[in-house]
């Protein structure tokens, strides 16, 4: 392939890397296998642990923060529990590895964050329950007119499609995850300080 006379000046400015930077290359390669093999199950915390404990002696603490920093990367509000669990668990792990850790504080934001996350689905529950309420007496009567017709309804997919089609359940929905996203971003950037 032949490259642009524009490409052949940047790649001559840039020049080789230094024997650092590809062993820091090196480095960040391996820790994403690692937490690409633990994030697919084929390692364990234990695992992981030992793997970055192996990486961090091969070079220093700077690894151990950038795996946490990844990890804290893949954290989302509305993610699986038993994913947000698995993510919780190895950067605290990671964090016994360090010096001067700050295990409780980060600890701490970890329970404000589950507490957002149960608030944020309590929340979306029960605004969802009371228009679920209101909509299923305006469809009970429609039915009843239906099934005097000779026609069928189906009221339970109806009153899915008519709460999530519903003005209120759209304003609510994109109020509250303004709201709660606001909230988890803070408690993130608070993480990465901490980190």
């Amino acid at each position: 392939m032949e490259l642009s006379p524009l490409a052949r000046e940047r790649l001559a400015r840039i020049g080789a890397l230094s024997p650092e930077e590809r062993e820091g290359m090196r480095r960040s390669n391996e820790l994403d296998s690692m937490l690409s093999q633990y994030f697919k199950g084929e390692l364990g915390s234990e695992e992981l642990w030992k793997g970055m404990k192996s990486l961090k002696d091969q070079s220093d603490e700077s690894i151990v923060k950038e795996a946490q920093v990844k990890l804290v990367g893949t954290l989302r509000l509305q993610m699986d529990q038993a994913d947000f669990e698995q993510r919780r668990s190895a950067i605290l792990a990671l964090e016994t590895m360090k010096g001067e850790g700050k295990y409780s504080s980060l600890e701490m934001i970890f329970n404000s964050i589950e507490d957002l996350r149960q608030n944020y689905t309590q929340a979306k529950q029960q605004a969802y329950e009371q228009l679920k309420a209101g909509i299923e007496k305006q469809l009970q009567a429609i039915t009843q007119q239906a099934i005097r017709q000779g026609m069928k309804i189906d009221v339970e997919s109806s009153v899915d499609a008519n709460i999530k089609k519903s003005p209120q359940w759209q304003d609510f929905i994109s109020e509250h995850e303004k709201a709660s996203g606001e909230m988890f971003n803070g408690y993130i950037a608070r993480l990465r300080e901490l980190i």
